[in-house]
């Protein structure tokens, strides 16, 4: 799966005014409008949930919101502009608060925020997010992740970095446990399926003697997984490790701090 999309694409005025809730500088006094980007946003986050970006066009939808495509346009100018919308809608839905906790509790919680959040709309991870969006709920988004690591000794570019490189394995994570469920979708066979199709010949053809790491490895994974890979169990695994290697370096800025007398 290849982010196909790009965020922050939009025209800045009018993605901004959508994100903050600001005026359409188009809007006119009268009748209140029946529908609202708040409304179009959300009936597009649906529709892609459903059948992913693909199918996401401005005229699918105005049939699913049962106007016409001029009418979705004077409120969201452009499809660049609806996909940073959507991106802000989704990001609503993560927790405002952080966990009680320490450093690694905390960025814990928040990381499986972010994997759960990736798993319910994984067309997320078809926009690359590079350039982000800026709005509140984005920006609500980044705080918290500060908040995680705030406090604990970090410089303020520390913070940041520390802060991506989770964020980081959390979307490299997501984007391989997707890939599987794409995998069974889109060839209609599970991966025992696929093992059972394979693995005979395949013992025919390997020499133990010639690849004995990948022979007694890849069969005690398969055996244990029962499938081809274990995501949430490589998203856990990776992130534990990666969480042991921000404490040791939290601690190791402590151990090297001049002592006040």
């Amino acid at each position: 799966m290849s982010s196909s999309e790009y965020s922050g694409r939009g025209d800045p005025r009018a993605t901004l005014s959508l994100l903050w809730g600001l005026p359409a500088a188009a809007s006119k006094p009268g009748r209140k409008p029946s529908l609202t980007p708040a409304h179009i946003g959300a009936a597009a986050l649906a529709l892609a949930d459903e059948a992913g970006l693909e199918a996401l066009t401005m005229r699918e939808l105005a049939g699913r919101l049962g106007v016409s495509t001029m009418a979705v346009y004077r409120y969201v100018p452009g499809k660049p502009e609806l996909l940073d919308l959507m991106v802000e809608l989704a990001h609503a839905e993560l927790p405002a608060d952080l966990p009680g906790g320490g450093l690694v509790e905390r960025l814990a919680e928040v990381a499986r925020d972010s994997w759960r959040l990736y798993l319910r709309h994984p067309w997320m991870l078809e926009i690359s997010t590079y350039r982000a969006a800026l709005g509140p709920n984005s920006l609500r988004k980044y705080e918290r992740e500060l908040q995680a690591v705030a406090d604990v000794g970090l410089s303020d570019l520390e913070m940041d970095l520390v802060a991506s490189v989770v964020s980081d394995h959390v979307r490299g994570a997501a984007r391989t446990a997707l890939e599987g469920r794409l995998a069974a979708q889109r060839t209609g066979q599970t991966d025992a399926q696929w093992w059972a199709a394979h693995g005979e010949l395949l013992q025919q053809l390997v020499d133990p003697q010639r690849f004995p790491l990948a022979t007694r490895v890849g069969a005690a994974a398969g055996a244990e997984y029962g499938a081809t890979t274990a995501p949430e169990r490589s998203f856990e695994f990776g992130l534990q490790r990666l969480l042991d290697g921000i404490q040791t370096f939290v601690l190791s800025k402590r151990q090297k701090q001049p002592r006040r007398r």
